[in-house]
Protein backbone atom coordinates (compact mmCIF):
# COMPACT_ATOMS: atom_id res chain seq x y z
CA UNK A 1 0.00 0.00 0.00
CA UNK A 2 1.22 3.72 -0.76
CA UNK A 3 0.09 6.96 0.16
CA UNK A 4 1.30 10.47 -1.45
CA UNK A 5 1.20 14.03 0.65
CA UNK A 6 0.97 15.87 -1.09
CA UNK A 7 2.36 19.59 0.63
CA UNK A 8 0.79 22.65 -0.78
CA UNK A 9 0.84 25.69 1.25
CA UNK A 10 2.85 26.69 4.25
CA UNK A 11 2.51 29.96 6.18
CA UNK A 12 5.66 30.31 8.29
CA UNK A 13 3.30 28.22 10.94
CA UNK A 14 2.05 25.66 9.58
CA UNK A 15 2.22 23.50 6.48
CA UNK A 16 -1.72 22.18 4.45
CA UNK A 17 -1.91 19.34 2.18
CA UNK A 18 -3.74 16.62 0.97
CA UNK A 19 -3.22 12.60 1.10
CA UNK A 20 -3.82 9.94 -1.69
CA UNK A 21 -4.38 6.35 -1.62
CA UNK A 22 -1.55 5.70 -4.57
CA UNK A 23 -3.36 2.31 -5.56
CA UNK A 24 -6.58 3.44 -5.49
CA UNK A 25 -5.92 6.57 -7.12
CA UNK A 26 -8.20 8.70 -4.70
CA UNK A 27 -8.15 11.65 -1.98
CA UNK A 28 -8.22 10.33 1.36
CA UNK A 29 -7.91 13.07 3.66
CA UNK A 30 -6.28 17.05 4.45
CA UNK A 31 -3.10 17.27 6.62
CA UNK A 32 -1.75 19.76 8.73
CA UNK A 33 1.90 19.87 9.77
CA UNK A 34 4.42 22.18 11.42
CA UNK A 35 6.21 24.39 9.18
CA UNK A 36 9.26 23.58 6.96
CA UNK A 37 12.66 24.79 8.64
CA UNK A 38 16.28 24.63 7.58
CA UNK A 39 17.36 23.83 10.70
CA UNK A 40 15.35 21.56 13.06
CA UNK A 41 13.73 22.31 16.52
CA UNK A 42 11.78 19.90 18.11
CA UNK A 43 8.31 19.51 17.48
CA UNK A 44 8.12 22.66 15.71
CA UNK A 45 9.44 21.37 12.34
CA UNK A 46 7.41 19.27 9.92
CA UNK A 47 8.81 16.13 8.13
CA UNK A 48 11.19 16.35 5.19
CA UNK A 49 10.09 15.15 2.06
CA UNK A 50 11.18 11.81 1.00
CA UNK A 51 9.97 8.15 0.79
CA UNK A 52 8.98 6.35 4.57
CA UNK A 53 7.67 3.09 5.93
CA UNK A 54 4.36 2.93 8.22
CA UNK A 55 4.55 0.66 10.87
CA UNK A 56 2.38 -0.02 14.08
CA UNK A 57 4.11 1.12 17.10
CA UNK A 58 3.15 -1.11 19.59
CA UNK A 59 3.63 0.41 23.10
CA UNK A 60 2.09 2.49 25.43
CA UNK A 61 3.20 5.90 25.58
CA UNK A 62 1.80 8.69 26.96
CA UNK A 63 0.27 9.76 23.58
CA UNK A 64 -1.03 6.41 22.60
CA UNK A 65 -2.66 5.91 25.82
CA UNK A 66 -4.15 9.66 25.84
CA UNK A 67 -5.42 8.89 22.07
CA UNK A 68 -6.82 5.52 23.32
CA UNK A 69 -8.80 7.11 26.01
CA UNK A 70 -9.88 9.88 23.60
CA UNK A 71 -10.67 8.07 20.60
CA UNK A 72 -12.62 4.72 22.36
CA UNK A 73 -12.54 1.17 21.15
CA UNK A 74 -11.25 1.90 17.62
CA UNK A 75 -7.76 3.25 18.29
CA UNK A 76 -5.05 0.80 19.77
CA UNK A 77 -1.85 2.12 18.96
CA UNK A 78 -0.48 4.41 16.77
CA UNK A 79 0.78 4.46 12.74
CA UNK A 80 4.27 5.70 13.01
CA UNK A 81 5.92 7.66 10.14
CA UNK A 82 9.38 5.30 10.50
CA UNK A 83 13.39 6.64 9.73
CA UNK A 84 12.47 9.92 9.34
CA UNK A 85 16.04 11.83 9.74
CA UNK A 86 16.41 13.52 13.00
CA UNK A 87 12.88 12.81 14.40
CA UNK A 88 11.61 10.16 16.10
CA UNK A 89 7.64 9.45 17.32
CA UNK A 90 6.24 10.64 14.47
CA UNK A 91 2.70 9.59 13.71
CA UNK A 92 -0.36 10.07 11.85
CA UNK A 93 -3.43 10.87 14.28
CA UNK A 94 -5.90 13.72 14.71
CA UNK A 95 -5.58 16.73 15.97
CA UNK A 96 -6.87 20.53 14.90
CA UNK A 97 -4.05 22.88 15.05
CA UNK A 98 -0.43 23.08 14.81
CA UNK A 99 -0.35 23.35 18.53
CA UNK A 100 -1.67 19.62 18.10
CA UNK A 101 1.30 18.30 15.73
CA UNK A 102 4.40 17.79 17.84
CA UNK A 103 6.29 16.91 14.54
CA UNK A 104 3.63 14.53 13.25
CA UNK A 105 1.24 14.01 10.78
CA UNK A 106 -2.71 15.38 11.53
CA UNK A 107 -5.11 14.26 9.39
CA UNK A 108 -8.89 15.20 9.21
CA UNK A 109 -11.94 15.85 6.87
CA UNK A 110 -11.93 19.36 5.83
CA UNK A 111 -9.31 21.98 6.63
CA UNK A 112 -9.26 26.22 6.56
CA UNK A 113 -6.42 27.63 4.80
CA UNK A 114 -4.53 29.76 7.19
CA UNK A 115 -7.28 31.66 8.11
CA UNK A 116 -6.75 34.55 10.52
CA UNK A 117 -8.69 34.73 14.03
CA UNK A 118 -8.83 36.94 17.14
CA UNK A 119 -4.85 37.55 17.77
CA UNK A 120 -4.29 34.31 16.06
CA UNK A 121 -3.43 35.55 12.84
CA UNK A 122 -3.14 32.91 10.18
CA UNK A 123 -4.11 29.45 11.86
CA UNK A 124 -4.75 26.82 9.79
CA UNK A 125 -6.65 23.91 11.50
CA UNK A 126 -8.33 20.26 10.24
CA UNK A 127 -11.21 18.06 11.54
CA UNK A 128 -10.02 14.55 12.56
CA UNK A 129 -10.79 11.54 10.96
CA UNK A 130 -10.49 7.93 11.01
CA UNK A 131 -10.69 7.23 7.58
CA UNK A 132 -6.53 6.67 7.40
CA UNK A 133 -6.93 4.02 10.35
CA UNK A 134 -9.59 2.72 8.95
CA UNK A 135 -7.67 1.70 5.58
CA UNK A 136 -3.97 1.57 6.67
CA UNK A 137 -4.33 0.07 10.32
CA UNK A 138 -5.73 -3.35 9.44
CA UNK A 139 -3.35 -3.53 6.23
CA UNK A 140 -0.52 -2.52 8.69
CA UNK A 141 -2.15 -5.65 11.29
CA UNK A 142 -2.05 -8.23 8.44
CA UNK A 143 1.63 -8.29 8.77
CA UNK A 144 1.36 -6.34 4.96
CA UNK A 145 3.49 -3.30 4.08
CA UNK A 146 2.71 0.32 3.80
CA UNK A 147 4.72 3.16 2.55
CA UNK A 148 3.93 7.34 2.55
CA UNK A 149 5.43 9.18 -0.18
CA UNK A 150 5.95 12.93 1.22
CA UNK A 151 6.07 15.54 -1.65
CA UNK A 152 7.05 19.51 -0.97
CA UNK A 153 4.99 22.66 -2.42
CA UNK A 154 7.32 22.87 -5.31
CA UNK A 155 6.24 19.06 -7.01
CA UNK A 156 3.14 20.14 -7.70
CA UNK A 157 4.44 22.10 -10.93
CA UNK A 158 7.30 19.57 -11.92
Amino acid sequence: MNLILQRFSDNGKSTLGLLFHKEGKKFLNYTLEDEFREVKVKGETRIPAGYYELKIRKEDTPLTVKHRESYGAWFKYHIEVTNVPNFQGIYIHAGNTDAHTDGCLLVGNSQNNHMTTQGNPLVSSIDGTRRVYELVYPHLEAGKKAWIEIRDEVKIYQ
